[in-house]
């Protein structure tokens, strides 16, 4: 229930922060830094801070570096717009103990002309001199788990912040500025859930013969699900059905202060697994509020992995995005995950789960079924294969007449524990024809 209201909430955001604000472009400098990072983010409408999972999130949300256990690198190509190229390294150091390092770099060459002068008739004439435009951008960032430092019993444990520094340097001709900026990130993916939140204030500080820093605030929500089932963890049989997820959404909130703009962006991303070594993913994404037609707002992107080994991957990832009648931007990037455990949200305390488990076994003696579901529930979250939170499921489901549901949990149960007599006694003791002819209808 938390989870469908923070649903409704940010979209109702969403959509009123795209009709209200949408004045004042043009009014700070070094813009280059709005310009998406990661063939997979871009390909994903932009829309990964509440995600920010691998080496990128220097750039979306320093933050969620926490959540790296590999050194990871990436390398991106950006065909921009008007014959414009954009480059961009990152790499990714996360240290046991300690915390997360990292650093990017980002060159852009928008090419040269050959400048030209007017005589007194009017006519232009060429020169041997060239002028020629370039903007770069340096940064290093930092992220550490909270619960690494409080301990692991409290709301803030998991949650993580996060700090960048940027030095930005702006050149166009013989005119040269720049500035110094930095970004404070905070990112929260509670333990056993599979959403995750993400807050950063990017590009605070301050310039030298430029106008002030483009000054953005992001939130983002991102949800974790298994495509095929996707309404399982909202239904009754969520309580003891835990999928493996392929697929990851995220909306963005995003806010320029001082141009008094807003937007918009919302994307998904699925993955395939084709076999051991390769998988494949395809990703669309759209941004709101974009003031160069609807077509603009689309971003679609393809991924491909190969998976060397448990604990090091390689990913391709490629991005087309739209600017109306400007053109069309393409990225190319190439992503590293090596030296350390691979990445993962799974859990588990086996203590704790017995914990819930007796807590709800109470509850059931109580005959407070769907209180005692939620306990059962949490008991399995902290272990999947606790075999007595199973029998507790089925006994609540079988006490309220959802005999269907009672028997996929028992069944579950026996599966984990299978020299359980008593429970397979009972099975066989009950008439279960009628679900079982459900069943294989179902198949």
């Amino acid at each position: 229930m938390k989870i469908k209201i923070t649903i409704i909430s940010i979209l109702c955001l969403t959509f009123f922060t795209v009709n209200i604000f949408s004045i004042g472009a043009g009014v700070t400098s070094v813009n280059f830094l709005k310009i998406s990072q990661g063939g997979r983010q871009s390909g994903m409408g932009e829309a990964f801070t509440g995600i920010a999972d691998d080496v990128n999130a220097i750039y979306w949300n320093a933050a969620g570096l926490s959540q790296l256990t590999r050194n990871q690198a990436c390398l991106m190509h950006s065909f921009w717009l008007l014959g414009v190229n954009f480059e961009y390294i990152a790499y990714a150091l996360p240290v046991k103990g300690i915390g997360t390092f990292a650093a990017y770099g980002t060159f852009l060459n928008a090419g040269e002309i050959i400048k030209t002068t007017e005589d007194s008739a009017g006519q232009y004439l060429l020169t041997n001199e060239i002028a020629k435009a370039s903007n770069w951008n340096f940064s290093l960032a930092y992220a550490k788990r909270i619960g690494e430092i409080i301990g692991e019993n409290s709301f803030f444990s998991d949650m993580a912040a996060g700090l960048k520094i940027n030095i930005i340097n702006e050149e166009i001709y013989t005119d040269t500025g720049g500035g110094f900026g930095f970004d404070i990130g905070t990112f929260y993916y509670p333990k056993y859930e599979n959403y995750s939140l993400g807050f950063v204030v990017q590009n605070a500080g301050f310039t030298n013969n430029r106008p002030e820093l483009p000054l953005t605030l992001r939130l983002g929500f991102a949800y974790r699900f298994a495509l095929e089932n996707i309404m399982i963890p909202f239904s009754e049989e969520g309580y003891y059905t835990f999928l493996d997820n392929n697929t990851v959404g995220d909306i963005d909130v995003i806010y320029y202060p001082t141009e008094q703009i807003a937007r918009v962006n919302v994307g998904a991303e699925k993955y395939w697994i084709l076999s051991k070594y390769h998988s494949v993913a395809a990703r669309l994404g759209y941004k709101f509020g974009t003031d160069l037609g609807w077509v603009s707002g689309i971003t679609v992107g393809l991924g491909y992995e190969l998976t060397a080994n448990k604990d090091t991957n390689f990913d391709l990832d490629y991005a087309l995005t739209p600017y109306g009648d400007l053109g069309i931007s393409h990225r190319i990037s190439l992503t590293g995950k090596f030296l350390g455990v691979a990445e993962s949200h799974n859990y588990e305390d086996a203590q704790v789960s017995i914990e819930y488990y007796k807590k709800g076994y109470e509850l059931l003696y109580q005959r407070k079924y769907q209180e005692a579901l939620v306990q059962f529930s949490e008991s399995l979250k902290r272990n999947k294969k606790y075999s007595p939170s199973y029998v507790g499921i089925g006994a609540c489901f079988l006490n309220m007449g959802k005999k269907q549901l009672a028997y996929k949990a028992y069944s579950k149960g026996l599966e984990y524990d299978p020299a359980n007599t008593k429970l397979k006694e009972f099975l066989d003791s009950q008439d279960w024809t009628e679900i079982k002819e459900m069943q294989n209808k179902e198949k």
